[in-house]
C-alpha cells in the first residue's frame, strides 16, 4: 500500500476495481488526492492502521459482507472516517436501513459520470477539513430511528458521531474527544446512569460533559436524572429546534466562562 498517513480516499473492492470506481480513481490521482485500494475479504487482517477520510465502495458489497462491514464501521467510527457509496438506488436504500446515516457522508446512485463525482469527492475531504473546528457530539442511544433522526437535525452545525450501546460508547470517547455527549437516559443493559458512573471511575476530572436524554418527564424521573449533575436534560419528543437551542446555549455558556 501507499505510505497510510499520506493516503484520502481508499477504495473498497471484492477482487478487482470496477471500471467506473477505477475512472474516479484516476481522475482523484490526477487532482493530486492520494488513493489505494483495499480487498473486503482483507480489511479486517491487513487494514490500514489510520483509516483515510473516506472509504468509497458499492453498497451491495457493503450490504453482502456483514461481518466485514461490522469490522470496517467500528473501526471508522472511532477514527472519524467516512464512507462514499456508489451503486443502483434500491441497493443503496437497503444499505442505509442497516448502516447510521452519520457514516455515510454522500451516496451516488447510477448512472454517474466519473468525473463529477471525483470532483464532489474532492470538495467532500475540503469540506472535511473546515469541519475540523466543529464542536464534536456524540449522540448515545440504541434506537436507531432515533440517532437517524437526531444525528440529521445536528449535522449542520456539529461533528456528530453516534452509538448504539454505551460500552461501545466509552471505547469511542478517547479517539472521539466530544465536547458533549447527549446520552439516552433509560438504555438498556447499561443505563444512561451506569454510563455516567463508568465515565466518573475513568477519569472523573476530564470526563466530557453530559446531557441526558429521556422519554418520561414525571417528577422522580427528573430527580433521578438531575442527582447524577448532568449538564442538563432533553426530552426526546421536544421539537427539533429546542433542542438545537438547548445544545447552542449550553456552548455558548461554555465559550463565555
Amino acid at each position: 500500500m501507499t505510505d497510510e498517513k499520506d493516503i484520502k480516499v481508499l477504495f473498497l473492492i471484492k477482487s478487482n476495481l470496477s471500471f467506473v470506481n477505477g475512472a474516479i480513481k484516476v481522475f482523484l490521482d490526477e487532482g493530486g488526492i492520494s488513493t489505494d485500494v483495499l480487498e473486503i475479504s482483507d480489511c479486517i487482517s491487513n487494514h490500514p492502521a489510520k483509516m483515510p477520510p473516506l472509504i468509497v465502495s458499492e453498497a451491495g458489497l457493503l450490504k453482502e459482507n456483514d461481518k466485514e462491514r461490522a469490522f470496517l464501521y467500528d473501526y471508522c467510527i472511532e477514527q472519524a472516517s467516512h464512507f462514499v457509496v456508489i451503486d443502483d438506488q434500491d441497493q443503496i436504500d437497503a444499505l442505509m436501513e442497516i448502516t447510521a446515516p452519520t457514516l455515510v457522508i454522500k451516496s451516488f446512485s447510477r448512472p454517474i459520470n466519473a468525473r463529477e463525482v471525483a470532483a464532489e469527492i474532492k470538495d467532500l475531504l475540503e469540506r472535511a477539513e473546515d469541519q475540523s473546528l466543529r464542536k464534536n457530539v456524540l449522540v448515545v442511544d440504541d434506537s436507531p430511528t432515533f440517532l437517524r433522526t437526531i444525528s440529521d437535525w445536528l449535522d449542520e452545525y456539529y461533528n456528530v458521531s453516534v452509538c448504539p450501546s454505551a460500552f461501545a460508547a466509552i471505547k469511542m470517547i478517547a479517539s472521539k474527544k466530544p465536547d458533549l455527549i447527549l446520552l439516552d437516559y433509560e438504555m438498556p443493559v447499561c443505563t444512561g446512569a451506569q454510563f455516567l458512573e463508568m465515565l466518573n471511575s475513568e477519569d472523573p476530572q476530564n470526563k466530557p460533559p453530559v446531557m441526558f436524554l429521556t422519554s418520561k418527564n414525571d417528577k422522580e424521573t427528573v430527580q433521578e436524572l438531575l442527582a447524577l449533575k448532568p449538564q442538563g436534560y432533553m426530552l426526546k419528543t421536544q421539537p427539533k429546534e429546542s433542542i438545537l437551542s438547548t445544545i447552542m446555549s449550553y456552548f455558548d455558556k461554555e465559550r463565555k466562562s
